[in-house]
């Protein structure tokens, strides 16, 4: 049996929303690569962009299923450490608030990730306009 839709009523602030681990793994960096050649730190560091593709990855996994129809609306990232290769990185979900506006439903959403140990990697904020 599949988990129920996550509907705006389901949005309870300050409470979490589920999370989602991920390891960064050289296809990751490869694809990264493939669209970004000229984004190549030196040494074993990874650009810091691959930090809003895990926050991503793990919003579509941890929030789900979604009505079909929301819109991302706005997003900001804060980033602490950029991950490391190999390195599994956990981002946990929760409700930073809700609201209704103009008749529709504005959703607040917060993320923090974490690496092995956990490492402090990036925390980030979105703002939904929710569907159902």
């Amino acid at each position: 049996m599949s988990p129920p839709l996550l509907t705006f009523d389901r949005f309870q602030p300050g409470a979490p929303l589920g999370g989602h681990t991920e390891a960064v793994d050289e296809r990751m960096l490869g694809n990264w690569r493939t669209l970004y050649p000229w984004d190549a730190p030196a040494g074993d560091a990874l650009p810091p962009g691959i930090a809003s593709v895990l926050l991503m990855r793990a919003y579509m996994q941890a929030l789900s299923p979604r009505p079909p129809g929301n819109v991302h609306a706005r997003q900001s990232l804060s980033l602490t450490a950029a991950p490391r290769l190999g390195e599994s990185v956990t981002t946990a979900f929760s409700c930073a608030g809700k609201e209704l506006r103009r008749e529709r439903r504005y959703v607040e959403v917060e993320a923090r990730a974490t690496g092995d140990g956990g490492r402090p990697l990036f925390a980030g904020r979105m703002t939904l306009i929710w569907a159902a």
